[in-house]
């Protein structure tokens, strides 16, 4: 099957519930790798912005560095690889846009920053034991084991899968570990009676599908409620996960084995508030792969402004008030109520086909 980098792996992410002396581990490390991170982010803005022949008079002169100098300064040099690679990564979508900028590396907190995740990509350097719920880490000082919960809603991964990456987090003073599996499901053939099913992610509606033969159905966010209260920000983030769980699961069993999903290849530099579309589609690959279903990622340009009749997308018209749809081509919606997160949802079913069948037939 034809696919893309974020379907290549499945995500799970698990709670770590340290205790005072390895939150303090872990506080240590985060906060000795931000710095490492944003030394090294300055030092290859500079490179970058002296290949464009930019002024950068005002930026004060960083002294060269090495992510392995940095690393053995502030961490050890087990980390020089995940500082290159997560500097690196933030750096791919500006080296060929006119739009060159300082990336400052924070937390989700922090505003006009790139979110931080520190990665793990060696064995070694971390283990996950699912039979003791625990885990082991290797941080700034020493190796920690620190006890981890699963989400609610979602079951331990099999046996047979194997954990190739993780990738800690630090979300409104909560410690979390991602972790990255092979994704078995990369090799599921695609055939012209394959069962395909878009998925539109939102804010209002957390997703609505469409295929032909079952037609559209909205995952509203007010229907969903969760057993997480509270006022904070870590309350915030964590109610919402758990309905994109709930929400998740609900479609994945709505639907036969084999199917695929088609999502749109989202990407975001700035947090938007209300709408963890990310963690819904880590969760969604994650159960979609333990019902032996499989998920594809499709160019999200225009699926929200594109006629799916006429395929029209200059004069179509999308009313936000109303959540309703008007096509001013053809004059698809102007008699009928289409449903703007609904007509999406047939477009990125549209696209993701096109594009499945096209390399396979």
């Amino acid at each position: 099957m034809k696919t893309n980098e974020r379907a290549k792996y499945i995500y799970l992410t698990l709670q770590l519930l340290p205790t005072e002396k390895e939150h303090e581990a872990l506080q240590m490390t985060w906060d000795n790798y931000k710095k490492a991170c944003n030394t090294f982010s300055r030092i290859k803005y500079l490179k970058l912005a002296k290949g464009k022949h930019m002024n950068v008079s005002a930026c004060k002169k960083e002294e060269p560095k090495s992510a392995r100098a940095l690393a053995q300064r502030l961490l050890h040099a087990v980390y020089e690889n995940s500082i290159k690679y997560t500097v690196e990564e933030a750096y791919k979508n500006q080296e060929d846009s006119k739009k060159l900028a300082l990336i400052v590396f924070g937390e989700y907190d922090e505003t006009n920053v790139k979110l931080l995740a520190i990665p793990y990509f060696r064995k070694p350097t971390f283990t996950v034991d699912f039979s003791t719920k625990k885990c082991r880490l290797d941080l700034a000082k020493n190796f920690q084991k620190i006890a981890f919960t699963i989400p609610k809603g979602l079951p331990e991964p099999p046996e047979s899968w194997e954990v190739k990456r993780a990738y800690l987090k630090l979300i409104y003073g909560t410690w979390y570990l991602t972790l990255g599996f092979s994704n078995p499901t990369i090799k599921t053939e695609v055939k012209p009676d394959t069962h395909i099913v878009g998925i539109d992610r939102g804010e209002i509606n957390i997703a609505t599908t469409y295929s032909p033969d079952k037609g559209a159905k909205r995952y509203s966010a007010k229907d969903y409620s969760t057993s997480c209260k509270g006022g904070t920000k870590d309350d915030y983030h964590k109610n919402l996960f758990a309905k994109d769980v709930i929400v998740a699961q609900e479609i994945v069993e709505r639907e036969s084995p084999d199917t695929i999903f088609v999502l749109e290849d989202l990407h975001f530099n700035k947090l938007r508030k209300g709408w963890s579309y990310r963690n819904f589609s880590d969760a969604f690959i994650y159960l979609a792969a333990l019902h032996h279903q499989c998920v594809f990622f499709c160019d999200p340009r225009n699926t929200s402004r594109t006629c799916p009749k006429c395929g029209e997308v200059t004069n179509t018209k999308r009313n936000r008030d109303e959540h309703r749809f008007i096509c001013y081509s053809c004059g698809y919606g102007e008699k009928e109520i289409v449903n703007d997160d609904e007509n999406a949802a047939e477009n990125i079913y549209l696209r993701g086909r096109k594009e499945l069948l096209k390399d396979d037939f």
